[in-house]
C-alpha cells in the first residue's frame, strides 16, 4: 500500500505532455531502513531544487515520549526508540532551510500527522510549520494531531492519499484548465474525507502555495510537446544520433520486458531531446515518436495513442513516403489503437490494408509483414470470427517456422497466439496440449523470467481451467501471478489479467470467499489503473457479484449486478456474450432470492424467513 502511494503520487505529478513536474526531478525513496536512507536523498534534492521543493511522506507516524514530537517511521524503526531509529522532522526543517527553492511544500500521510501543523497532546510543542521559520512553507497532513490516519486492508492506497490521487488525476471542481492547484485541492479533500467519516486533513502555511499546480489531469485532450524550430543545416552529430538510437532501443527493451509505463516515461524524455536537437521531422525523431506511442498506448492511454499515431503517420508519409517501413509500422499502430478503442471491425479492415501494402512494399517474408498478419488474425478474431483467426494463425505459424526459424521469439509468440485461438475456437483440450508443449520451449529458449514465458504459463492455466480442471488452473495461476508481479510489475496488463483469472478459478475450485478477497484487491487496482468504466474493471465487478452470491450474501450480489450491468451494456453493447451471461446470472440469483425471501418481499422485513441459515445467507449448493 505504501509503495503504491509513493509511486502513484510520482506518476500523477509527472503525467502529461508536459507534466506538472519533470520526471527526472521526482525522486521516490522506497523502504528506507535508517534515518540517513531518507535524510540524505532529501537533502540532496533540496540542494538541487530551484523553484519548488515538495516532500511527500507515506508511512507510520510515531510520537516522541518527551515532547510529543512527530517522527516518521522507517522499515527498521524501533517504536520504543523513535529518536534513534526513526526520521525526525528536524531533517525536513534542515532541508527547507537549505534549499534555494522559493516554495516549500510538505505533505504527510501518517498517523498523528496533524502534529506537523499543531502542538502535541499538551499543546506545549510548537507547530512544525512555525519551527521551520521559513517564508513560503506549506504543510498538508492526513489527520488531526491526536488521530490515526485511515486505511483499509487490501486497498491500493490509504484513505487520504487515495482521495488526493483521484483529485490530482481526475481534477476537482475548483481547478482551472491549467491543472489542479493546492488551493483547489485542500477544500476538496476536506469535504470528501469528512463525508466518508474519515479523519479530516489539516493545513497551514503561506497563501502563495495555493497557486502551485500539482498535476494536469489525464482527462484533458492529448497534447504533443511543442517542438523547437528545427535548426538550419545538417542534423546533430553522428555520436549524438547514435546515443538517441541507443536510448530508444533501451526504452523498447524496457517495454518488451513488461514495464510499459516506465518505457513510455523514458521515451517521452528522449523524444523531447531528439525534437530539440535533431528536429521535429528528422527520420530518427519520427521513428522515436512511433516507438513512444506504442508504449504510451500499452500503458493505458489508448485514445491519446490513437491521436498521436495518426498525427505521426501524416508527418511520416510526407517526410519518408507512404511505403517506408516506419510509415507502414505507424499505420499498423493506428489500426491497433482503433481496435483497442473499441472498434475491432474497423481495426481488422485497416490492418488488412496495411498487410497488403507491407506485402507489396517489403515482401511476404519480411518480419513486419509476418507480424502484420498476426495482428490481422487477432482483430478478425476479436471481431467475432474465431474460426478465421485460427486458420490465419495456423498458416502464419508455418511461415514463421520457415522464415524465422523455430527458436525465433516471434515464432514462439505466434505459437502462443495459435494456442489461444485454438481454445477460443472451442478446442480447449487441444489448446492445453499446444501450450503444454510450448511452455518448455519458452522456458529454455527465452528464459524462466521472460515475459512471454510467463504469458505462456498463464495461458496454460486459462485453458486448463476451461478444459475442466479448475483446481489445476488455480495452482498454475497461484504460481504465475507472483512471477508476473515480480517481472512485469503488479500493474502490468498481463499481471492484472492473471490476477483476475486466479480469482475466477479460485471460486470455481470451491473457495468463493477467497475469490471475493482476491477480486476486491484486484478491483481497487483496476479502478486506479484502467478506470471504473473499463471493460476489464466492469467484468471483474460482475465476477465479484457472482462469487458474493455463491458465498451466501445474495442481497449484496444483486446490488452489485444491478450497479454493474448498465456499464457493461454501455461499454460492450447489449448483445455481447459477457453482458448476456451476467444478465442470466442476475436472473438466477433473483430467482433464488425470490424463493428464500418470499415472506419478506410480500409482507415486509418484519416477517423473517424460517430458513435456519438466515435471510440471504445460503450457499450456492
Amino acid at each position: 500500500m505504501i509503495e503504491n502511494n509513493v509511486l502513484d503520487f510520482r506518476d500523477v505529478l509527472t503525467d502529461g505532455q508536459p507534466g506538472a513536474f519533470a520526471p527526472e526531478r521526482v525522486i521516490p525513496v522506497l523502504d528506507p531502513r535508517q534515518p540517513r536512507d531518507l535524510g540524505l536523498p532529501l537533502l540532496k534534492a533540496a540542494a538541487a531544487a530551484e523553484d519548488v521543493l515538495l516532500v511527500y511522506y507515506s508511512g507510520h507516524g510515531l510520537i516522541g515520549s518527551k515532547k510529543g514530537e512527530l517522527y516518521l517511521a522507517l522499515s527498521e524503526t524501533d517504536q520504543k526508540m523513535p529518536s534513534l531509529t526513526a526520521c525526525s522532522l528536524d531533517v525536513v526543517r534542515e532541508a527547507f532551510q537549505a534549499t534555494p527553492a522559493r516554495l516549500r511544500v510538505l505533505i504527510l500521510d501518517c498517523c498523528f500527522s496533524g502534529r506537523a501543523v499543531a502542538g502535541g497532546l499538551s499543546g506545549s510543542s510548537a507547530p512544525v510549520a512555525e519551527q521551520l521559520e521559513i517564508a513560503g512553507a506549506y504543510t498538508l497532513v492526513s489527520s488531526p494531531p491526536n488521530s490515526p490516519s485511515h486505511f483499509e486492508e487490501g486497498k491500493r492506497h490509504t484513505a487520504f492519499t487515495g482521495e488526493l490521487l483521484r483529485a490530482l488525476r481526475n481534477g476537482v471542481e475548483q481547478s482551472g484548465p491549467e491543472g489542479v492547484s493546492l488551493g483547489a485541492l485542500y477544500p476538496h479533500l476536506q469535504l470528501e474525507l469528512r463525508s466518508r467519516g474519515w479523519p479530516e486533513p489539516q493545513q497551514c502555511g503561506t497563501n502563495t502555495a495555493a497557486y502551485l499546480i500539482l498535476s494536469r489531469p489525464r482527462s484533458r485532450g492529448a497534447v504533443w510537446p511543442a517542438p523547437e524550430k528545427p535548426v538550419d543545416g545538417p542534423p546533430g552529430p553522428t555520436t549524438e544520433r547514435e546515443r538517441f538510437q541507443s536510448l530508444v532501443h533501451a526504452g523498447r527493451r524496457l517495454g518488451e520486458g513488461g514495464h510499459v509505463r516506465s518505457a513510455a516515461a523514458e521515451l517521452g524524455i528522449v523524444l523531447d531531446e531528439m525534437t530539440q536537437i535533431l528536429g521535429s521531422e528528422d527520420p530518427d525523431t519520427l521513428a522515436g515518436r512511433i516507438e513512444y506511442v506504442q508504449w504510451l498506448g500499452a500503458a493505458g492511454h489508448v485514445r491519446e495513442a490513437l491521436d498521436l499515431s495518426t498525427a505521426a503517420v501524416g508527418a511520416l508519409t510526407r517526410v519518408l513516403g507512404a511505403d517506408n517501413r516506419v510509415t507502414l509500422v505507424g499505420r499498423a499502430q493506428i489500426a491497433h489503437w482503433t481496435g483497442e478503442a473499441g472498434q475491432p471491425v474497423e481495426a481488422a479492415r485497416l490492418t488488412g490494408e496495411v498487410v497488403s501494402d507491407l506485402t507489396r512494399a517489403l515482401g511476404p517474408d519480411d518480419r513486419e509483414t509476418l507480424l502484420g498478419r498476426g495482428r490481422l488474425a487477432h482483430w478478425i478474431g476479436i471481431a467475432g470470427d474465431t474460426g478465421a483467426a485460427l486458420r490465419l494463425t495456423d498458416l502464419l505459424v508455418t511461415d514463421l517456422h520457415r522464415v524465422l526459424g523455430a527458436e525465433d521469439r516471434d515464432t514462439l509468440v505466434g505459437r502462443i497466439n495459435q494456442a489461444q485461438w485454438t481454445g477460443r475456437a472451442g478446442l480447449t483440450r487441444q489448446a492445453v496440449l499446444l501450450l503444454g508443449a510450448l511452455v518448455p520451449d519458452l522456458y529454455w529458449l527465452l528464459g524462466a523470467d521472460d515475459l512471454h514465458t510467463l504469458i505462456g504459463r498463464a495461458r496454460l492455466g486459462q485453458w486448463t481451467g476451461l478444459s475442466g480442471s479448475p483446481k489445476g488452473a488455480r495452482r498454475l495461476y497461484a504460481a504465475v501471478v507472483p512471477d508476473l508481479s515480480r517481472v512485469a510489475g503488479r500493474d502490468a496488463r498481463e499481471t492484472l489479467i492473471a490476477r483476475s483469472q486466479y480469482a475466477h478459478w479460485t471460486g470455481e475450485a470451491g473457495d468463493p470467499r477467497k475469490a471475493i478477497g482476491l477480486l476486491r484487491q484486484l478491483l481497487d487496482d483496476l479502478e486506479w489503473i484502467l478506470g471504473e468504466e473499463d471493460q476489464v474493471t466492469l467484468v471483474n465487478r460482475a465476477r465479484l457479484a457472482h462469487w458474493t452470491g455463491a458465498d451466501g450474501d445474495v442481497r449484496t450480489a444483486l446490488r452489485i449486478f444491478h450497479e454493474v450491468l448498465p456499464g457493461l451494456r454501455r461499454t460492450l453493447g447489449p448483445d455481447h456474450p459477457e453482458v448476456r451471461a451476467n444478465e442470466a446470472l442476475l436472473v438466477r440469483w433473483r430467482r433464488r432470492a425470490d424463493r428464500r425471501l418470499r415472506s419478506e418481499i410480500l409482507f415486509g422485513r418484519g416477517h423473517r424467513s424460517t430458513d435456519r441459515r438466515g435471510l440471504g445467507t445460503w450457499s450456492d449448493g
